[in-house]
């Protein structure tokens, strides 16, 4: 130990300096805790910044012999795993913000998976379920102001799709135990449309003024599957394009888009709801046709061939036949909910915005809330069919997810419109009652 003012080497019992008699015992302490704050400065600045050493950059000019080494640094910088979290989740809602933005929808209030889905295994008897079921038409809608304005409470979806999705392993099962190839039609095209129709009903419960009708949307949805089909095989035959994987967002959304407008171009379906569940039909329609083709193109066909061109017999080719149809079945059943239905739902529902009860004219096309809107399915459609693909079928879910963000958005919208129609219905029924009411007006 040493002396703090003259420098004289002390041991450690001294209480004063021999040769100064400064007070050792303070100055030994003064050190001690300069050393601690020292070594805490120390340990927080590495912890915020480092600097590191790196290689002189190509190109700087070699220093004099004899002069001092010149050292470049560059500062790294750590991050908290708060500062991490807060960071991600302002990214999030920035890229939400950019979406509502081109979507011109608003941030979802009140809702909740949880509490919408909350119903699905809810008990309900049989006439319950016909009560549901069949409205739209001119005694079975309810008025305005009857009409649900929260959020809705779908269940029949399910049910549908588990009728489905059992009456097709009822097929299968029998096929894999008696080889009998009369099944093989029926497990194609339960295994198609399953999906696709069980959606299809999820957005019919979706549309709460309840003013379509079973009828018109089973009429919709095979003229529409058709017709979209037709559009879309006369698009790609136009020679400016090439059938490239990506240019299926613009041929099959527009073909998709024009079916609806073409086939609903009446005004009396004037909420965006309805041009939601229009959208949904002719999606739906679409993506079963579509899968029913790949099904037997893809799947059958190209598992049933090379089996034959093996030397393999009859009855062995046909089951690897079927067997490869229902990989690639299971594979769309459960891609179909994030991609045609959905996004011809929110080109139409788009659409349905700017039309509302007005009849439909080009003008409607080209409005610019619109296309910017309608930009969006078609973007995620050339994203679906991409040449990179994330894994995990990372592509089809994150533009899934994008895609229902945007339709329940629109839903919303839907939603506020009959709202503001209930209200608008409200103030006239009180006008009347309030004109008939007026001192020397005799009510009848």
């Amino acid at each position: 130990m040493y002396c703090a003012k003259c420098g004289a080497e002390c041991l450690p019992e001294y209480r004063f300096c021999k040769k100064c008699g400064a007070p050792i015992a303070a100055a030994a302490v003064s050190a001690e805790l300069k050393e601690v704050t020292t070594a805490k400065v120390v340990e927080t600045t590495v912890q915020t910044v480092a600097t590191v050493q790196v290689p002189v950059p190509a190109g700087t000019p070699l220093q004099p012999p004899g002069a001092p080494p010149q050292v470049y640094q560059q500062a790294v910088y750590y991050m908290s795993a708060q500062e991490h979290t807060r960071h991600q989740m302002n990214v999030l809602k920035g890229l939400r913000s950019r979406l509502q933005n081109v979507a011109s929808t608003e941030s979802l209030e009140g809702f909740s998976l949880a509490s919408m889905f909350g119903d699905v295994f809810r008990r309900r008897d049989s006439e319950a379920v016909e009560d549901y079921i069949f409205v739209g038409t001119s005694k079975t809608t309810p008025p305005i102001e009857m009409v649900e304005t929260g959020w809705p409470k779908p269940w029949l979806f399910f049910r549908v799709l588990a009728a489905l999705v059992i009456a097709y392993v009822g097929l299968t099962f029998l096929f894999m135990r008696t080889g009998n190839t009369n099944c093989v039609p029926g497990m194609m095209f339960l295994g198609a449309f399953a999906v696709p129709l069980a959606t299809l009903v999820l957005f019919f419960e979706l549309n709460t003024p309840r003013n379509v009708s079973i009828h018109a949307i089973a009429k919709l949805f095979l003229m529409g599957a058709v017709a979209s089909l037709a559009v879309a095989l006369l698009g790609y035959a136009l020679p400016i394009f090439d059938i490239s994987a990506m240019e299926a967002g613009i041929v099959e959304e527009c073909a998709k888009l024009l079916t609806v407008v073409i086939i609903m171009r009446g005004v009396r379906y004037k909420y965006i709801l309805n041009g939601i569940l229009f959208g949904a039909t002719v999606g739906a329609g679409f993506a079963a046709f579509e899968t029913a083709g790949y099904a037997l193109n893809e799947g059958l066909l190209q598992g049933l061939l090379p089996s034959l061109q093996q030397g393999v017999n009859q009855t062995n080719a046909m089951h690897a036949g079927v067997i490869a149809m229902l990989h690639l079945l299971l594979l769309r059943g459960i891609e179909a909910p994030l991609g045609h239905v959905a996004w011809t739902a929110l080109a139409a529902g788009a659409f349905w915005r700017v039309k509302q009860d007005k009849p439909t004219s080009i003008g409607m096309l080209v409005n610019p809330s619109f296309l910017k809107a309608f930009a969006i399915p078609v973007v995620m459609h050339a994203a679906w069919d991409a040449p990179w693909q994330l894994p995990f079928s990372g592509n089809q879910i994150v533009t899934g997810l994008i895609t229902w963000y945007v339709v329940f958005g629109l839903v919303q919208q839907g939603l506020r419109q009959v709202k503001a129609e209930q209200k608008l219905h409200l103030q006239s029924t009180l006008a009347s009652v309030e004109a008939t009411l007026r001192p020397g007006t005799v009510a009848v």
